[in-house]
């Protein structure tokens, strides 16, 4: 169970405060949304039509930009016949797993992970403050998220905060509105002729990457914005994530939240419901030279962008743990963890397995080198049947099934199971849903 912390925010404290009379309450609008995609599938991006002109399609915005619509706009137009509302950008992602997928992917079936970048033409990108229209179904409340943020946040300028860690927000909800202060400048005060003048601040917690949770008084957002940079993440997938980017500065203190690419889930509408076909992919951090997390090596990437190395949030968390123990655990010559196919679309004509986005090809372990060139089968005088055992059943522990490798040997004493090509890599699957993939993720090994 979460242990709860007090923190006051001393960057938060108003000090004209004691002009204002404050009250609790309920509302049912945020103070900001996300913003999705309506009839676009698999992409990564809705249309942001021009404010003059909707009928122009001048812009895209990035799923899981920030955006501002004012609770008495949003009421006017809600129900509209076209559907849509004027906002305000507040924040983008970062454009780097965009690029990649764009400049440096290869093949341009529809299937392909590259065509989620696709099709944007000459729309530019939206910047932070651009205003436009929306349609209303492209957008979600900040209910459904919590938000991890950079480590340039304001956050991270707060008394109590380390700044080695990850941290989250979420609003805070009662009843299924959300919980506010109102403040306002008492009518006896204000001068003649003078408008009323009022404010709402909006209840958050933040949560550390232990799950712990820090909680804030009320928070006036559209004075303080702890949000540049920052990612929404499913409620669902917070563990995943927390898990991810915690095992990923670890392995390396210089990863960014800017560095996390992730490609968003594809959907497909029945109606005015959006029907997930396939989560979150989320790459695997892999520098120029194809070196991996905690030692491991990405080999023969299938492009430059090494875009063969995404795998689902869960997936990728267990996956993660097992290479972080393994990295502690087998320290000698021959002890690199080598990957090679993730995620791969039909199209590529890999297994068909490998268009789940759970599972993983590694090679078998060697006996005393660490040669990334050449691969190697069971039998071999450089095979290590140790290490390749000790390896597998590491997966096992970690809640990988199925698994394949042709070893006769390590199916006697494992869970391996013999699958035709397998005699020179293993394969194995993480199931994003399975109770284990999930502990593994949020316990480690």
């Amino acid at each position: 169970m979460a242990i709860k912390l007090f923190l006051t925010f001393i960057l938060l404290i108003n000090t004209t405060m004691a002009e204002y009379e404050c009250y609790e309450d309920l509302v049912d609008f945020p103070p900001f949304y996300v913003s999705d995609e309506y009839r676009q599938g698999d992409k990564m991006y809705e249309n942001f039509r021009n404010l003059k002109n909707a009928n122009i399609k001048d812009r895209y915005i990035p799923r899981g930009s920030i955006v501002f619509i004012d609770p008495q706009v949003y009421e006017q137009f809600e129900g509209s016949e076209n559907g849509r509302v004027p906002v305000k950008v507040l924040t983008v992602p970062s454009i780097k797993a965009e690029n990649e997928l764009k400049n440096k992917t290869k093949g341009r079936s529809s299937d392909n992970i590259k065509s989620v970048a696709l099709g944007t033409g000459r729309q530019t990108r939206v910047k932070k403050n651009d205003k436009g229209w929306m349609s209303l179904k492209s957008i979600r409340s900040v209910d459904e998220y919590t938000f991890a943020v950079e480590k340039d946040s304001l956050i991270y300028d707060t008394p109590g905060i380390d700044a080695d860690r990850n941290y989250y927000i979420k609003l805070n909800m009662e009843n299924g509105k959300f919980k506010v202060r109102n403040c306002c400048i008492p009518d006896e005060e204000l001068k003649d002729g003078e408008e009323e003048t009022c404010f709402s601040k909006y209840e958050m917690t933040v949560i550390d990457d232990d799950s712990n949770e820090l909680q804030s008084n009320y928070v006036n957002f559209r004075e303080c914005n702890f949000f540049d940079g920052a990612l929404p993440i499913k409620d669902e997938q917070i563990d995943a994530f927390s898990g991810i980017l915690k095992s990923f500065n670890e392995d390396n203190p210089n990863f960014k939240l800017a560095d996390l690419e992730v490609v968003p889930s594809h959907q497909s509408w029945r109606g005015n419901t959006p029907i997930e076909r396939r989560k979150e992919l989320v790459k695997v951090p892999i520098d120029k030279n194809g070196a991996g997390p905690f030692g491991s090596i990405h080999y023969r990437g299938d492009d430059k962008a090494n875009s063969d190395a995404y795998l689902k949030p869960n997936a990728l968390c267990a996956f993660t743990q097992v290479l972080k123990k393994w990295e502690k655990e087998c320290t000698e010559p021959g002890c690199k963890a080598m990957f090679g196919d993730l995620y791969h679309p039909k199209s590529w004509r890999s297994h068909s397995t490998h268009g789940s986005g759970d599972c993983i090809d590694l090679r078998p372990f060697r006996a005393n080198d660490d040669n990334t060139t050449n691969g190697l089968k069971y039998g071999w005088e450089r095979y290590s049947q140790d290490k390749t055992k000790r390896f597998i059943q590491l997966l096992e522990k970690a809640g990988g099934s199925p698994i394949y490798f042709n070893d006769p040997a390590i199916r006697r004493t494992t869970k391996a199971r013999r699958m035709r090509g397998h005699d020179n890599h293993i394969h194995v699957c993480f199931d994003e849903d399975a109770a284990k993939t999930m502990q593994t993720c949020k316990d480690g090994l």
